[in-house]
């Protein structure tokens, strides 16, 4: 996936990259870039011992890679599960944040938290687990817990001020999928979803698409996955929407493979 760490990354010039590790079942990405140079960038894939428990894998990673235990700009720990909810700012109350949880979701063995949305009007309300989370924590130096959701939710509702028609965001990437609906800058749906294969997909963003009576010949679906996924899913769907495009990289240079909330963390962020 993409530039690995060794070939851009030194002790000597940590301090100027922000980077984010991204916690996804069995494995983690660990991305950077330079803020003034874009092309700059690194992003590295790295698979986890699925015999351990997650956090004691996530220990061997970071004592196995030196990289781990640098001094950066800034740390984003970037949570990809599809424990998270969006709560509208005038109602939410931070001591009712657990119950917001757990009224969706167990949260047996994990932290909630929370992150704002302030182009939303909203709160992010997410769940890590615990024994990550503090791990995390004596780790790494200030991290920032951001849920894979909300930068998504920020930049697609920035795309959607510039269009005239509702847009469908769909991101893809092993296994989860993230889908909102905007109409020009205005939240209409959020949700997430598992899926095993190009059906699972088609189906969820048809059933989308019908439920908010989105309109065949004029409104727009767009898909971030990669090229593969991308031309299956289009291929069938054109059979049933008019207008569908792949979800274009924060900037040109960005390398092939990068998660598409990676993407969105660095187009916000950077």
């Amino acid at each position: 996936m993409g530039h690995r760490v060794s070939n851009t990354l030194t002790p000597d010039n940590a301090g100027q990259y922000i980077v984010s590790i991204r916690l996804r079942p069995g494995g983690l990405s660990f991305a950077g870039i330079h803020p003034d140079e874009k092309k700059r960038f690194f992003c590295e894939d790295i698979i986890l011992d699925r015999k351990k428990t997650y956090v004691q894998a996530l220990k061997e990673a970071f004592f196995s890679h030196a990289f781990f235990s640098y001094s950066f700009k800034h740390v984003f720990v970037l949570c990809v599960n599809r424990r998270f909810t969006v709560v509208p700012a005038n109602v939410f109350a931070e001591k009712q944040k657990e119950e917001l949880m757990s009224f969706t979701f167990s949260t047996s063995g994990y932290r909630t938290l929370y992150e704002p949305a302030d182009d939303l009007e909203a709160k992010v309300v997410f769940g890590v687990q615990s024994d990550v989370y503090e791990f995390c924590a004596r780790s790494l130096l200030r991290p920032q817990y951001v849920h894979a959701a909300t930068r998504l939710l920020t930049l697609w509702r920035k795309q959607s001020l510039t269009h005239l028609r509702r847009q469908l965001y769909v991101a893809l990437h092993e296994g989860i999928m993230y889908a909102a609906c905007f109409d020009k800058g205005v939240l209409c749906f959020v949700n997430s979803f598992n899926y095993e294969d190009t059906a699972d997909i088609l189906y969820y963003t048809l059933y989308i698409w019908k439920q908010l009576g989105m309109e065949q010949l004029h409104d727009v679906l767009h898909l971030a996955a990669d090229t593969e996924m991308y031309e299956k899913l289009s291929a069938e769907l054109k059979i049933y929407l008019s207008h569908i495009q792949a979800v274009a990289p924060p900037w040109p240079d960005m390398p092939a493979g990068v998660p598409p909330d990676v993407m969105a963390l660095f187009a916000c962020e950077s």
